[in-house]
Order: C-alpha cells, then structure tokens, then sequence
C-alpha cells in the first residue's frame, strides 16, 4: 500500500450535528431562546427541502451529488449550463427557504436566516475525536488523499473550520470532476500515478465509498458510523484508529 484515500462527511467531521446546529439557530432567531426543538428543526429543513426540490436542475445535482446544504451555502465554481442554472435557482432557494413555516412577520426574511443557517452550521463543525491524530500519523507514512462528494468551496471551507486541511496530499471534490461517488472518475482522480490496487479507500458510505472503491479496482475498507452495511462485505472499522492494526498490523 502506497497511498490511503478518506472520505470526508460522516468519515471525518460529522455531517448532522453541524446541520441541526443552523436549523436550530434559525429556530431561537425566529422564535426566541430554547426554540430549537427537534420538531421544529426538522419543520424548518422540510421546508427548505421542498424548495430545493422543486426548483434544482435535478439530473446534474444528482450527478455530483449537491444537497440542499450545499445551496444553502449556495458557492458554486464550475462552468458550463447546468452549472449556471444552479447558480441561477440559488437566490430564488434562498428568497423562499423557511418562509412556509415562518411566522406571518417574518414572510421575505428567508435570505437572512439562511445567513444565520451558515454561519451556525460552520461555527458547529468539528473532526471526530481520533479522525486529526489519525490523519497527521498516516499523513507522516504516505500521501494521504481526500475524495468528496459536494461543492469545492463548501468542502474546503470545512476542512478550514476543523483545522485538517493541511492533512492531504490531494483534495478531489465531485463539482471539479463534474460527477460524483460512486463513479470512478473522483476515485481514479485521486490516484496520482499509482495503480488503483496500491491505495485504499476509507468511508462510511456502503455506495459511494464502499462500492465505488470497489468499481475502481481500490481496495475498501468500510467505517462503520451506524449506516447500512455494504453488501457484499467490506474490511470494516468502527474507528479510524483501528486502521492501523488492520492495514499494519
């Protein structure tokens, strides 16, 4: 083994937490303090969600696998029609976000809210507790690259706010490529001149990660974070410590 390949969201800095956290700024803005239910936070992302939904150019979002969080943040950097039209629909998303669920004072405030949600959601962002100690003993062996789904700024943004961006030789990201995990293109991006079958691929996505690896000839190691299992089996860790006594010991 020459090189080991991370995932990011779910792999190395929890996704939901940070997610909740803005949802749940939204809420004590709008509503005062100890607002921030989980119904309610779960009102206010359904009613962003159905907006996203309806209005997204669907076949590129779920080409490269962009989200509602990453139009939220809503910086994208590629080129080309499909691009734009998502660009185009983000101050529409943003204009109408929460106002289904906003009280009637609050109607055409979206826009502002969106900007307590990011700011909330960037501020919550945290590494799993073994995932920097981790990287920086890997990262002394070999090259150690990140391949990520989602929009290149937001994923680099993310790796500022939890202090691990200095960590990877390459950072791939779906919106460079223009497709996401599970096709092989972010994985064969990442390679860097070595043969698939001399780096692994970490994730906790039976798909994405899992699968994917496997479609691009890259042995896979499954993290185990409490989602579906792949199938067939993978290699698996329910910490990234125990990396080392798998791919060393």
């Amino acid at each position: 083994m020459k090189a080991i390949l991370f995932d990011l969201d779910d792999t190395l800095v929890p996704e939901r937490p940070a997610l909740d956290a803005g949802y749940a700024a939204i809420a004590e803005r709008v509503w005062g303090s100890g607002s921030g239910s989980p119904e309610r936070v779960e009102s206010l992302r359904e009613a962003a969600r159905a907006v996203w939904l309806d209005g997204r150019p669907t076949a590129y979002c779920l080409r490269v696998h962009f989200s509602l969080g990453e139009a939220l943040h809503g910086e994208f950097v590629a080129a080309g029609p499909e691009a734009d039209e998502l660009r185009a629909f983000v101050p529409e998303l943003h204009a109408r976000a929460f106002d289904a669920v906003l009280p009637p004072a609050w109607h055409g405030r979206s826009p502002e809210l969106v900007d307590v949600w990011r700011a909330a959601r960037m501020a919550a962002l945290a590494p799993y507790d073994e995932a920097v100690a981790v990287l920086e003993r890997w990262a002394a062996r070999m090259p150690v690259a990140l391949v990520t789904n989602g929009a290149v700024r937001l994923q680099r943004a993310k790796l500022t706010a939890t202090g691990i961006e200095d960590r990877f030789a390459a950072v791939i990201v779906s919106e460079e490529i223009g497709i996401g995990k599970p096709e092989p293109e972010p994985f064969q991006a990442a390679l860097g001149g070595l043969a698939p079958d001399e780096v692994v691929m970490v994730g906790n996505d039976a798909d994405r990660d899992v699968a994917g690896a496997r479609a691009a000839g890259i042995r896979p190691i499954w993290l185990d974070r409490g989602w579906p299992a792949p199938e067939p089996a993978a290699e698996r860790i329910a910490d990234l410590r125990e990396l080392e006594g798998l791919l060393l010991g």
